[in-house]
């Protein structure tokens, strides 16, 4: 299969914002420097070149303080908010992915006469261990249900269908460490996703070893050997070969994940896997491929709900559910779930929907791990101005973390402040970016929409501004 390559992306997506920003350049400022706390923002705020930052009371609707809010900056994972809302905006809350397995060929004296095909919409949560204590569980149920029409053999193979998403499995200009999707923060991207798109390698009483699932389409090299020391599994950015090094002491088990290079051969094996324990012959191999136009589906699963999906997202800024919520609002607004197209549709509904202005959003992927992605504190606002005022605005609020609450991303901030069990937001981090975006009630009752977004080099410096920012709105009485 051939990949675009990630530079050639980048210049695409760095093409198509610069044209955004072209024709943002004629928007005028929207938040003027004026409200009834702006001088103790500023007084907070040190170098002001380096922030975009926003606070807007929804019940007056006027800003309270405002600094270069216009100015686009990176945000990190404050893009998540964007990604979840745009999900919600389009598919809705209660929408649920279906995952198929079809037949493409005749059953005859109960031989398929042709291939088992697993065709994915981008579940993130198929095979995931949250909700699936056994990974196996689902792909069992369609195993059984190729028994209940009577199929003992499979003639051909298992087709793997990932086409609903790109072929680009891992976003523009991630951090190196995440190897292009190896890593367990930010594993790679599917349109069939399976079990966070991870490979498990275990190793029993000795050095050999099994693949969970089953899939030697994956290949592995084991050099682990016997007598201590620490085993590890990698793979090198640009190919699936996993590789096993180091040594193991005693009986184990050791247990090592990689993220998989092409993910869609996890969804295929774990297909096999099942119906070779329910005794149906596989004779084929697992491939990836499109489904045949002639294919008939044998089993629907569905995923849990969306809302459910983005409680996650933001309060655990999961990075593999927030690519898979983009790349599906991607293919709901565009046909195909791609990151190459994902930015100007993104720009398009939030412009539309929230009165986000041409040039202060631009989203490369889903998660924020891009450098590539740019937002202003107006933008963000308007955004959660608008998820507040959606028909799914409670669930959105919910999935916030919460100042002080030791569920979620929030739980060492704000604590024992006026701010704790108050301040809900999404946080955001990468090297030289903090963010904090999202709600507060003040202490007048009053309803205010935040951003608060910096990039620079005092990124611990930075965090403790945002805390002291958000305190202030906490406490405010009018």
């Amino acid at each position: 299969m051939k990949y675009l390559h990630t530079a050639a992306l980048a210049l695409t997506l760095s093409a198509a914002a610069a044209a955004l920003a072209a024709r943002g350049a004629q928007t005028q400022a929207s938040t003027p420097a004026t409200g009834p706390l702006q001088a103790q923002a500023d007084a907070l705020v040190g170098n002001k070149g380096e922030w975009t930052i926003l606070a807007w009371s929804m019940d007056r609707n006027e800003p309270l303080f405002a600094i270069n809010a216009d100015s686009a900056r990176v945000p990190a994972s404050n893009n998540k908010v964007y990604s979840t809302v745009w999900a919600m905006g389009t598919l809705g809350p209660d929408y649920r992915f279906p995952t198929d397995l079809l037949i493409a060929g005749p059953v005859q004296n109960g031989t398929l006469r042709g291939n088992v095909v697993i065709r994915g919409s981008g579940d993130p949560a198929f095979g995931y261990p949250d909700w699936d204590k056994d990974v196996m569980a689902s792909p069992r149920k369609m195993a059984a249900a190729l028994q209940r029409i009577g199929v003992r053999v499979v003639e051909g193979g298992v087709v793997a269908d990932p086409s609903i998403h790109d072929q680009q499995n891992f976003g523009p200009q991630w951090p190196l460490d995440t190897g292009n999707g190896a890593s367990r923060y930010a594993p790679t991207v599917s349109g069939l996703p399976f079990n966070r798109n991870m490979l498990w390698i275990e190793i029993r009483g000795g050095t050999a070893f099994q693949r969970i699932p089953d899939v030697p389409e994956i290949p592995v090299i084991n050099n682990v050997r016997a007598g201590g020391g620490r085993a590890f599994a990698v793979r090198k950015p640009d190919e699936d070969t996993i590789r096993l090094r180091g040594g193991v002491g005693g009986r184990g088990p050791y247990r090592f994940g990689v993220g998989a290079y092409e993910p869609a051969y996890l969804a295929g094996g774990a297909i096999r896997q099942a119906l070779r324990e329910a005794g149906i012959e596989v004779r084929g191999a697992v491939t990836v491929g499109k489904t045949p136009e002639n294919a008939v589906v044998v089993h629907r699963h569905f995923s849990i709900p969306l809302h459910e999906i983005v409680h996650v997202t933001n309060r655990h800024s999961d990075n593999f559910f927030a690519e898979h919520l983009w790349k599906a609002a991607v293919a709901k607004s565009t046909g195909h779930g791609t990151y190459a197209g994902g930015g100007s549709a993104s720009a398009a509904f939030f412009h539309d929907r929230a009165g986000v202005p041409w040039g202060q959003l631009w989203q490369a992927d889903g998660s924020g791990l891009s450098a590539q992605n740019r937002t202003s504190a107006n933008a963000m606002v308007r955004t959660l101005m608008y998820a507040h005022k959606a028909p799914w605005s409670a669930q959105f609020h919910e999935s916030l973390a919460i100042a002080g609450d030791p569920e979620g991303t929030m739980k060492n901030m704000f604590n024992n402040t006026p701010a704790a069990g108050n301040l809900h937001a999404k946080t955001g981090f990468i090297r030289s970016v903090r963010s904090l975006s999202g709600f507060v009630k003040t202490a007048g009752g009053e309803t205010v929409a935040f951003s608060f977004i910096y990039n620079g080099r005092n990124t611990s410096g930075s965090r403790g501004v945002q805390l002291a920012l958000g305190n202030l709105l906490a406490t405010y009485r009018r």
